[in-house]
């Protein structure tokens, strides 16, 4: 194993833990010793210069989890399958497993290549003790939905992976909810397969203590006319940072990947996305709206990678922020990077203050000031509120955005 070199207290916490345990796997240590070599990232490296995850993490003091007192899920009404990620620890739900399911507790595993130049994903892989494991059947439409709760109190740090198939044919819809108190660090890596005709809606919402640190990975390979929806609502932590990394790799398949993100004080949310096309006729229509007031950060990255083979792709991208105060800031990065030559992509970014002639219309209507700015900025997320199909979910959704408006 290597050893870390002038180790911060926290790093010399995830060593000792590491190297505390009595068996590791292969795959486990080859992850820690490219951590090793990485580090924390910082905001010298490029994709990391507005989410210095090493600045956050130096002053958090290693410690223990806190007791947590579980209240129901806001999507409790749904009758949903429900599983919980409670400081690392996975609970399975206690019911008979459904016809067309299986699932349960399993060893983890080493991630994709892609990613093994991810410190925080070799970090996972390296430090995660177990992972919820995940499979749909062939053809199986599972009307339920799927509920996955991270909670996490108290200081410290946790990790945790989930592996998911959707098998061929297959239909899922999937809820994630990022919840919790005190000033930890919540890693979760998760790896999904979506094969051929299977259809993925993933739906994540983030409300956790300002003090909070998450990082959340999904990385998903679309399979032969497959369907993949990920949108995502965040309200931002101390560092919160949410990676969509969608590969297309057999032709006709299709996503929709949305996120919006509601930050008050000095709350940061990173939503950021690396989509990557290799296989001919896919399409993705991407959407980010963020709203920051007060000192909160904002910041969207997200890429298109096109490979020669990807010819006839369809990729359109979208980020727009609203800043409502002047010390808010909002950071955007939209990248194409082609390099086949029958493609139809594009990407767009805009920042701005609420429209003067809009409020000065709701004004004239009647509305006071703070209703006529509260009405244009829920229509201004409803834009990826509106991207959930099913309405029930889109109900649920709506509600938390307009709570966080009257905040």
């Amino acid at each position: 194993m290597t050893a870390l070199a002038n180790p911060s207290p926290f790093e010399a916490a995830l060593e000792a833990d590491f190297t505390a345990r009595s068996a590791t796997s292969e795959a486990q240590a080859a992850a820690f010793d490219r951590f090793a070599k990485m580090r924390l990232p910082n905001r010298r490296i490029e994709g990391w210069k507005w989410s210095d995850m090493n600045a956050a993490l130096r002053s958090v003091e290693p410690g223990a989890a806190a007791d947590i007192d579980v209240k129901p899920s806001p999507f409790a009404d749904l009758g949903a399958l429900e599983f919980r990620i409670i400081n690392g620890r996975i609970e399975l739900p206690d019911e008979p497993v459904s016809e067309g399911l299986r699932y349960g507790v399993v060893n983890p595993v080493a991630t994709i290549s892609e990613l093994e130049t991810h410190p925080i994903a070799s970090l996972n892989v390296a430090l995660a003790r177990k992972a919820l494991g995940f499979e749909v059947s062939d053809d199986v439409a599972f009307e339920r939905p799927v509920v996955i709760r991270h909670i996490n109190n108290g200081n410290g740090f946790s990790f945790a992976q989930t592996m998911m198939r959707i098998s061929p044919g297959a239909r899922l819809r999937l809820i994630e909810i990022y919840e919790g108190e005190g000033a930890g660090f919540y890693s979760h890596l998760c790896h999904m397969v979506v094969r051929d005709g299977a259809e993925l809606r993933r739906a994540v919402w983030q409300d956790v203590g300002e003090n909070r640190i998450v990082n959340g990975i999904c990385a998903a390979k679309i399979d032969e006319k497959a369907v993949f929806q990920n949108t995502g609502i965040s309200t931002g932590s101390r560092l919160s940072r949410h990676e969509c990394h969608a590969h297309f790799w057999a032709p006709g398949s299709s996503a929709s990947i949305n996120s919006a993100a509601l930050l008050s004080g000095e709350r940061h949310s990173d939503f950021t996305t690396d989509t990557q096309f290799r296989a001919e006729g896919c399409a993705v229509s991407q959407l980010h709206k963020g709203v920051a007031r007060d000192r909160a950060r904002n910041v969207f990255q997200g890429k298109f990678h096109v490979f020669r083979e990807a010819q006839k792709t369809d990729a359109k991208m979208t980020a727009n922020a609203l800043l409502l105060s002047e010390g808010a800031e909002a950071n955007h990065k939209p990248e194409l990077e082609i390099y086949a030559d029958d493609v139809e992509c594009a990407h767009g970014s805009t920042v701005g203050a609420l429209d003067d002639d809009a409020l000065f219309y709701l004004r004239q209507r009647g509305l006071d000031e703070a209703a006529a700015r509260a009405l244009l900025i829920e229509a201004f997320v409803g834009e990826v509120v509106e991207k959930f199909e099913d309405e029930a979910l889109r109900e649920i959704f709506a509600a938390r955005v307009a709570e966080w408006l009257e905040q």
